[in-house]
C-alpha cells in the first residue's frame, strides 16, 4: 500500500515538473512571435533567395519557408 502511494506522489511530482516546462517553453515561444522574419515575397517570383536575402543586407541569407509549396514566401534566416 505504502509503495502504491510512493509510485502516485513521484508520478504527480514528474507531472508537475513536465507542465512547469511546457509552461516556461510558452512563454519562451511567446516573446520569440514577436520578432517576425524580414521576407522579401513569395519564393515564386525570386529566382535566389539566399543571395537575395544577401544583397538586402542580411549576412546569413535566406531560405523559402511556408506551410504549403504554393505559399512558401523567401525570409532572412536568424541563425
Amino acid at each position: 500500500m505504502a509503495k502504491r502511494k510512493v509510485a502516485y506522489l513521484m508520478v504527480q511530482q514528474i507531472l508537475r515538473i513536465i507542465c512547469l516546462i511546457l509552461i516556461s517553453n510558452l512563454r519562451a515561444m511567446a516573446v520569440n512571435s514577436l520578432h517576425i522574419p524580414h521576407c522579401l515575397g513569395p519564393c515564386s517570383t525570386i529566382k535566389n533567395c539566399f543571395h537575395d536575402c544577401v544583397a538586402q543586407g542580411f549576412p546569413k541569407g535566406g531560405t523559402c519557408v511556408g506551410i504549403t509549396l504554393a505559399h512558401m514566401d523567401c525570409c532572412r534566416k536568424w541563425s
